[in-house]
């Protein structure tokens, strides 16, 4: 009886996708905390390249709702996975990030859109999307930084163009995504600022049309089950 219930239980836990998406989720907040407090431990690195692969592996287990979208997903993450740990970045290993968050960002979008009723999936689902903007942006900004040096700069205590650590292009994509703008990073040529406008008009209209759909969800279900009683 309790090894049935327990192969129920674990039946659940993998194929239900309220389950995945709160994994996803939860993978992600976990490598932000990370990456600001592991950013300058001794071997720090290791817990944020093992945070990388989770995120990673969750991504294509929650993303990959069929053959052919493990497949893309795998192409495009498996180079960003494996020059985190060989320490091997380079313009294309970024670019390979950009379009593998691209690609779950938009399946996790499409699953929201698909949805017929506001479910706990469907709010995981949109945290994920709001937190996979943050980190798509910040890989545009990474490979920004890579063809074009100084396209970012710290203001404070210097006016002295350098580049950013992995942490502060996190910071500054998600001080740009919620338009908190505190002004100590700050685009330098016009490539950056345009990619900056663009990433706070994107996060804005999501979260405009995340409550618009979700409100015409609710609305739908309470209207068609009103008219079935």
């Amino acid at each position: 009886m309790y090894q049935a219930d327990k192969s129920g239980f674990l039946r659940l836990l993998l194929s239900s996708t309220k389950y995945k998406m709160f994994n996803f989720m939860a993978s992600i907040i976990v490598l932000l905390i990370l990456s600001a407090v592991m950013q300058e431990a001794k071997f720090g690195y290791l817990f944020l390249n093992m945070a990388s692969t989770i995120v990673f592996v969750l991504g294509v287990y929650t993303a990959g709702r069929n053959k052919r979208n493990v497949i893309i997903l795998i192409l495009l993450g498996l180079p960003w996975f494996l020059s985190e740990w060989v320490f091997t970045k380079s313009p294309e290993t970024i670019f390979a990030s950009m379009l593998f968050f691209l690609f779950i960002t938009g399946t996790i979008t499409d699953h929201i859109l698909r949805s017929e009723e506001v479910s706990t999936d469907t709010l995981y689902g949109a945290v994920c999307v709001y937190l996979l903007l943050g980190l798509l942006w910040a890989s545009i900004y990474g490979f920004l930084e890579y063809i074009s040096p100084g396209i970012i700069f710290v203001t404070n205590n210097s006016d002295v163009v350098k580049h950013l650590t992995t942490n502060e292009i996190i910071y500054y994509s998600y001080t740009t995504l919620t338009t908190l703008g505190y002004g100590d990073v700050t685009a330098l040529t016009s490539e950056g600022r345009i990619a900056s406008v663009l990433e706070a008009i994107v996060g804005q209209l999501f979260l405009a049309f995340l409550v618009a759909r979700l409100v015409a969800i609710y609305t739908a279900n309470a209207l068609r089950k009103k008219s079935g009683s």
